[in-house]
């Protein structure tokens, strides 16, 4: 991990790439275990959850495991 932390939102989409196949998740919510350590649950289109520590979706970023999507709102208007 870089040191950098990021900053995650609920309803923030991500594409979960596998090697061949990139999926698309929703963070559904946020929350601390009962250490504090910060936790993000995942949703799919499916509906299944899926729970990882901020660090190590941090760390899915920085490798490439998992990519942020852009906002409607940011996007462009052609």
């Amino acid at each position: 991990m870089s040191g950098k932390r990021g900053t995650f939102l609920i309803g923030q989409n991500f594409i979960q790439h596998d090697g061949v196949f990139g999926q698309p998740v929703t963070i559904a919510r946020l929350d601390r275990d009962r250490f504090g350590a910060p936790r993000i649950i995942f949703v799919a289109p499916d509906g299944h959850e899926m729970t990882a520590y901020a660090a190590q979706v941090e760390d899915a970023i920085t490798d490439g495991y998992l990519a942020p999507l852009a906002l409607a709102s940011d996007r462009a208007c052609a």
